[in-house]
């Protein structure tokens, strides 16, 4: 992994040759641009407010789907920490993916669009999915996969492949998140072909060899940092327990 510091450091053209041509994790700090009404940070109370009324999907700590509720509702339980038996719920409020899908966050971002800005060196060319040859821009373009992810201190999302075998940019918005991220060779050692090894409750009988694979990735996310995720790692996502936080993010 490669933990650079400024947006300044990195281009488009080094992105894509050093980082995502290679399949290699990027962080990279203080890059991500929060302008407007709701600038720096984005705290949950004003985009309760702002959104209080929008019905978002709770999901467990994979990609099961568990009810809908409205945002300030779910602030509201964070606020009173009604959120810490387990499994902590976490909000994945994604734009529209399908045509079926009734709850999504386009309208959401809509309104935000004049409220943050991509890292400068987000490629602006030649996306497959969506399919944009020139001058995308993840505020304002549809990406299938952009969305909001809002937990409470103590969530986390399970080990890992991303379902859709995608690169993703994950910014950082308010609150932290810690990233563990094995390669793709450590697959073997975390899976056995039924199940994925529990990191806060590993079954070293069933998963023998997991503690002899290293993580390629193991760092904590702060406000303005992103992270870029390749595609075919093995990753988990937690929360940070240092302090408790609450932890807002944007996908694309």
């Amino acid at each position: 992994m490669t933990d650079r510091g400024s947006k300044t450091e990195i281009d488009q053209t080094e992105f894509v040759n050093t980082y995502l041509a290679k399949n290699t994790p990027l962080v990279a700090r203080d890059c991500f641009t929060r302008t407007g009404p709701l600038a720096s940070p984005w705290d949950l109370e004003p985009l309760a407010q702002k959104f209080g009324a929008y019905h978002v999907p709770v999901f467990d700590t994979l990609f099961e789907m568990q009810r809908s509720m409205k945002f300030s509702d779910y602030v509201s339980a964070i606020a009173a920490e009604q959120t810490d038996t387990e499994p902590v719920s976490y909000i994945r409020w994604y734009a529209r993916q399908r045509h079926f899908q009734t709850i999504r966050a386009d309208e959401a971002f809509a309104e935000l669009a004049e409220s943050w800005a991509a890292p400068s060196w987000a490629p602006s060319d030649n996306y497959v999915f969506s399919p944009i040859k020139k001058n995308a821009d993840p505020v304002r373009d549809s990406f299938p996969a952009k969305g909001f992810f809002v937990c409470a201190a103590g969530g986390r999302t399970r080990l890992r492949v991303d379902p859709w075998a995608s690169d993703a940019v994950l910014c950082q918005v308010t609150g932290e998140k810690r990233f563990v991220i094995y390669p793709p060779s450590a697959g073997k050692f975390l899976s056995d072909g039924g199940a994925v090894v529990d990191l806060e409750e590993p079954d070293d009988e069933r998963f023998p060899g997991w503690r002899a694979v290293q993580p390629a990735v193991h760092v904590t996310l702060s406000p303005g940092g992103c992270y870029l995720y390749p595609c075919r790692m093995v990753s988990r996502g937690c929360r940070c327990h240092v302090q408790r936080v609450n932890n807002v993010e944007l996908r694309s």
